[in-house]
């Protein structure tokens, strides 16, 4: 005689199903690729599992989301978790690096990056990239210091590669507004010579673009490779922020050195916006070049450094005057000079070989 089998409760029966279907599902799926994957589960699992900590980078690949999180009862250490479809495992503990000062991003609750937004974020940034062929090979969600926005915000950024082996990203907010694109080294637009005096002027151009016409600048120094520039910083008002500026970006270039007092470098007390240096157009770079190569009274000599400020090292502290000092040097590095002008073109320290 058979035994009859056990009844099973419909809510028991449906609850069964749907852990069998979805365990495959979430396990075949490519997380980049589709957007059949249960991302607010995921989220969920992952925050069930990390309370409270906050988050310090999410990354997501084809099978599997990690996370770095504060430590549960260790302020100096943070804890990796994954999770691959099915369940969260954590992993290793490593020192909290933002908790010792460096780093360059900030924890976030984890929230902030709602996971069901994905498909949005991806839909931008496959347009914003506009490269067809290229495919996303991550997502990246942080919370980066080096932006120059007067509040910090957790971002996401897409990372793209091309079959040919270039590499760009998408960066982005939560709700998918595109911020910086950057794209591969072939579709980049060539700056130009970065010291020419057009491009000079296109990167002042950019600072107020980036700042504002209000910002408060204690200097600005720009040689054949980058800008660095010291201005008061948008997120903390009356303190000094460096700025690290190449042709492709700008952003914050936080440093240690910068909260240790320098008796002779710039200070926001003789500061200077944009308007006081708008005599500095490419017409006048272009002669102030010529001027100070002719000034040196040596064939080959080349710029290779200006420097806005009222600080510069010839000046005492009563002398208020803003200049622009135009250094030039041969190709062996050493034998060099410089003329610090005035905005208006006339010369007020000339130093020559």
């Amino acid at each position: 005689m058979s035994l009859p089998l056990p009844r099973l409760r419909p809510a028991c029966l449906i609850l069964s199903a749907a852990l069998l279907a979805a365990m495959p599902a979430a396990r075949a799926a490519d997380f980049l690729a589709t957007d059949t994957w249960p991302m607010a589960a995921a989220q969920q699992a992952l925050a069930d599992e990390i309370g409270a900590a906050l988050v310090h980078d999410i990354t997501i690949d084809a099978d599997s989301i990690f996370i770095t999180a504060d430590h549960a009862a260790d302020p100096e250490q943070t804890t990796d978790y994954s999770w691959d479809g099915v369940s969260v495992r954590q992993g290793i503990s490593m020192p909290n690096f933002t908790a010792m000062g460096m780093g360059d991003t900030e924890p976030f609750p984890l929230a902030d990056l709602p996971f069901d937004r994905l498909p949005a974020v991806k839909r931008a940034a496959i347009a914003a990239f506009a490269l067809p062929e290229a495919q996303i090979t991550e997502i990246e969600g942080t919370m980066p210091t080096t932006r120059t926005s007067k509040k910090l915000i957790p971002l996401w950024e897409v990372h793209f590669a091309r079959s040919g082996g270039e590499t760009g990203s998408v960066l982005l907010t939560a709700n998918a507004q595109v911020l910086d694109v950057i794209s591969p080294a072939s579709q980049q637009v060539e700056a130009g010579p970065w010291l020419a005096p057009a491009t000079v002027a296109a990167t002042l151009a950019r600072l107020g673009a980036e700042f504002g016409p209000n910002a408060r600048y204690a200097e600005i120094l720009i040689d054949d490779s980058k800008a660095l520039v010291q201005m008061e910083d948008p997120r903390n008002p009356g303190q000094l922020v460096e700025i690290y500026v190449t042709a492709d970006s700008i952003r914050r270039q936080d440093s240690m050195m910068m909260g240790m007092a320098n008796p002779f470098g710039p200070t926001l007390d003789r500061a200077f916006t944009l308007s006081d240096i708008a005599a500095l157009d490419p017409d006048r770079l272009a002669d102030l070049e010529q001027r100070t190569i002719a000034r040196m009274g040596m064939p080959g000599m080349s710029v290779f450094r200006y420097t806005i400020s009222r600080s510069v090292l010839f000046m005492t502290p009563e002398d208020d005057r803003l200049v622009v000092e135009v250094r030039a040097e041969l190709s062996d590095g050493w034998t060099g000079g410089r003329v610090a002008y005035d905005m208006a073109g006339n010369e007020v320290d000339v130093v020559t070989p």
